[in-house]
């Protein structure tokens, strides 16, 4: 398992060198990871990860770090005074298998770290990105 703070530091380096190698790190990184954190939405009884739209594009939020999830979480209204986040986790694999219902449900992609990486991976390319950067792993 690769630890969040060298998902953040690969992402910082893609932005300063947005090179071929660069950017297969960090998705090795990400995909790296043994789980992803997601916001849940809906009931305690039907929790739901929390979808953004992204110009008119909707896209499932996840992030590479309970740092990240919490920050997010902690920023939207109504965000638990005490500073407590609820987080959802689900393994890079079990989202890549979930690309089929995600797309028939409108999903454009999964969006990592917003407002921090914005790393962008579409839906299409899930099964793609997790036979080279995940399954390999």
């Amino acid at each position: 398992m690769t630890p969040p703070p060298v998902v953040d530091e690969l992402a910082t380096s893609v932005r300063s060198d947005p090179s071929g190698p660069n950017l297969v790190r960090l998705w090795e990184a990400v995909y790296g990871l043994e789980h992803w954190w997601l916001v849940p939405t809906g009931t305690a009884e039907d929790p739901r990860p929390l979808v953004g739209v992204v110009g008119e594009q909707r896209f499932l939020l996840a992030f590479t770090g309970r740092h990240h999830v919490a920050a997010f979480a902690g920023a939207r209204p109504g965000a638990d005074a005490a500073g407590a986040t609820a987080a959802m986790t689900i393994t890079p694999a079990d989202l890549t298998g979930l690309a089929g219902t995600l797309a028939a449900g409108g999903i454009a992609g999964v969006l990592f770290d917003r407002g921090v990486h914005d790393l962008v991976a579409p839906i299409a390319g899930l099964q793609s990105m997790w036979t080279r950067f995940g399954a390999a792993a």
